[in-house]
């Protein structure tokens, strides 16, 4: 009984100590890749629901300059030129315009995944194991339609290496990182913008 009362007068700050352990390990994955002038990332993203026995997996790669971002991925690129999201489908030459507040766009922006964890979260270490920091994050939000974040985090370079977002719904959204660096050269702005005129023949459909 002594034990369990003080298991329980222990649990705040229990609570709190992984809460800053979280906030220090992604503080400094975010700090060293803000570091970097650009950056070019290989990945894998997996959507997945298990109840309807759904699992559709995707290649990819994502570059940043400061706010802005390139995603290319199912056939499909991303640009984000710091003000738009621009959706370009090559096949059906068709690119949608798209205000980058809406919620479903910010959990694929790179330039924001990595510093998330100080917009809005409670932060929670919930593991390290073979020198990989676990952690979940839980929205303030309660209207959000995921329940929680997961982020796993090699502790020895800081290097995020995969993020799950929790849906609801029961579909999962998974971005597993294989590789981080800094492309040469560094890419200008335009690398990261849909210009409409080399594209005369594409359908814009404004979607803001």
């Amino acid at each position: 009984m002594r034990t369990l009362l003080t298991l329980i007068l222990l649990l705040p700050v229990l609570v709190l100590t992984a809460q800053n352990d979280a906030k220090t390990i992604l503080d400094k994955s975010a700090a060293k890749i803000k570091e970097w002038p650009a950056m070019e990332i290989a990945f894998t993203l997996t959507m997945e629901n298990t109840a309807e026995d759904f699992r559709e997996k995707h290649e990819g790669k994502a570059y940043m300059k400061g706010a802005l971002y390139r995603i290319d991925v199912m056939d499909v690129i991303n640009y984000y030129d710091g003000k738009d999201i621009y959706t370009y489908m090559p096949e059906v030459e068709e690119v949608n315009i798209k205000d980058p507040s809406e919620e479903a766009e910010e959990m694929l922006n790179p330039t924001q995944i990595f510093d998330i964890h100080n917009r809005g979260f409670k932060q929670n270490l919930v593991a390290t194991t073979n020198g990989t920091a676990y952690i979940e994050l839980y929205p303030e939000d309660l209207k959000k339609n995921f329940s929680k974040i997961g982020i796993w985090v090699k502790t020895a370079t800081s290097e995020i290496q995969k993020v799950t977002t929790f849906g609801k719904d029961g579909t999962n959204l998974i971005i597993e990182v294989h590789s981080m660096k800094q492309p040469q050269p560094i890419p200008a702005d335009t690398f990261f913008t849909f210009d409409t005129k080399q594209h005369p023949n594409v359908e814009v459909v404004d979607m803001r």
